[in-house]
This record gives structure tokens, sequence and C-alpha cells, in this order.
């Protein structure tokens, strides 16, 4: 992700799918039963891919995904971020283009609108925050078999 100078950011982790491709993670976008999509910076060659595309990232902004078979993978794990965000756990869901965090907190409807948090307790809270405002990051891989 770039900032409004073009200067790259510190990228943050976030929940979801990663696979390690020729020793490079990967976030993967989507996925097949034989197959998934990672999402490649400009200039990754990715010499096993059979289709791309781009997805919405965004702000109006797009991310470039491949095709892969699972066949060429190293690994394949589930990564699951949290962090603090005004003393509360949130999970980190995406980064956004201009470098802003989307994260997903479940419990107290008062400690959600602290954080200003939109949604309920029964679908959660989500909301969009500073790369500054978290604290505590916390990653958690588990490899998939």
């Amino acid at each position: 992700a770039l900032d409004t100078a073009g200067e790259l950011m510190d990228e943050v982790p976030v929940t979801g799918a990663v696979a390690e491709y020729r020793g490079k993670r990967y976030r993967v976008s989507f996925s097949g039963d034989d197959w998934v999509a990672l999402i490649i910076d400009t200039g990754d060659q990715i010499p096993d891919a059979f289709a791309r595309g781009d997805a919405p990232a965004g702000l109006g902004q797009y991310e470039t995904w491949v095709k892969v078979p699972l066949s060429v993978l190293d690994a394949e794990f589930q990564r699951r971020v949290t962090a603090r965000l005004h003393g509360h756990v949130v999970s980190l869901r995406r980064q956004l283009p201009d470098g802003r965090v989307n994260v997903e907190f479940i419990g107290d409807p008062a400690a959600a609108k602290d954080m200003g948090l939109s949604g309920d307790q029964y679908m959660g809270w989500t909301g969009v925050v500073s790369r500054d405002e978290l604290t505590d990051i916390h990653v958690e891989e588990t490899r998939r078999a």
C-alpha cells in the first residue's frame, strides 16, 4: 500500500488464508477445489499462473490476483490477526490502499461505540481505523494439511 506521498507503507498483517509459493507468502483472494488465487505485487513472477485478473481493494483501487494450482504451493496457512484498539481486542480484516485497517469486534456494545465501530451484537461490530490506533498486533498461523 502507498501513502499519499507515494511512499511504501508498513503492510499490516490481516486475518485470512495465506499461501507460500516459491518461498514467498501471498494473501489468498479466493480459491477453488484445486487452485488458489494469490494477491500479487506488480513485478512478481508467477510462472505457474493459469489466469489473472483484478479485484477491488477498496477506495477505488484494485489488486492483481493470479490463479495457481494447489500442487505448486509450498504450504497453506490460516492466519488470525488481532490487535488492541482503545484497550479492546479486535480482529484485523483488511488493509485499505490508504493504510487504514478494517477491524471487527465481537463484544460489549458500549465498548464498540467507544471505539467508533458500527454494527450490532448479533452480526458483530466493524469499522475502519488508522494503523496508529492499533497496538499489540498478534499473528497466529495454523498450517493447513
